[in-house]
């Protein structure tokens, strides 16, 4: 009769006991939780790892860049229905590796530009005429990287976070680069950290030269 009465009292027992500490019987052999794998440090290899998007990042782009420009313009387009392309902008994300991409649109109708990442409308300063519309068909982020490392950039090297990478088209109207880059032409601006230098480039987005601004 005891043993039957101890061994209906051991259950009883290890319940509140487990009740006390706040833990159940199902979770108490339950591993320690884990970060999401999107916010653990993982392969450098990645793109964006750690938060800092590199030069060698930019080969790989292409392949979410037609998937990032449709959910902008969806953005862009939900805004004002005449909402028209101005420039591209590729990042990282937030606490992830990957890519991410931003644009900044022009709507007539608002007399604004909008900006799909933070959602910010700011006035349009220029008549709209000459604000130019950005096609990307021929935007290739492979490209840009081989005529970076044509050039003389690491793929290691860093690309200062504050702007990212920036696709827009150079006017009279309205400058995108040195003064000796071709105008109506698409450039593509970023700012490589070699050693502890931050260096200023715009490589034309169709035959890949590079323009700096001259001293």
């Amino acid at each position: 009769m005891c043993a039957g009465l101890r061994a209906a009292l051991v259950p009883c027992l290890l319940a509140i006991l487990l009740a006390g500490t706040g833990a159940s019987p199902a979770l108490a052999d339950d591993p320690t939780p884990t970060l999401p794998p999107a916010l653990v440090l993982g392969d450098s290899s990645l793109p964006c790892a750690e938060g800092t998007l590199h030069v060698r990042d930019l080969e790989g782009a292409d392949a979410t860049l037609q998937q990032g420009l449709a959910d902008a313009t969806k953005l862009a387009q939900a805004w004002q229905q005449d909402a028209r392309l101005y420039s591209v902008q590729l990042s990282c994300p937030l606490l992830q590796t990957g890519y991410s991409w931003n644009g900044v649109f022009f709507s007539q109708t608002a007399q604004a530009f909008y900006r799909t990442d933070t959602l910010e409308l700011s006035a349009a300063e220029y008549d709209p005429s000459v604000i130019p519309t950005l096609d990307p068909s021929g935007l290739s982020f492979g490209n840009l990287y081989r005529s970076l490392l044509k050039a003389g950039f690491d793929g290691s090297m860093a690309i200062d976070a504050a702007n990212g990478v920036t696709v827009r088209q150079n006017t009279a109207a309205i400058p995108f680069g040195p003064r000796n880059a071709p105008k109506d032409k698409v450039l593509i601006h970023l700012a490589i950290i070699d050693r502890n230098e931050t260096k200023d480039v715009w490589v034309d987005a169709v035959d890949g030269t590079v323009y700096r601004y001259e001293v």
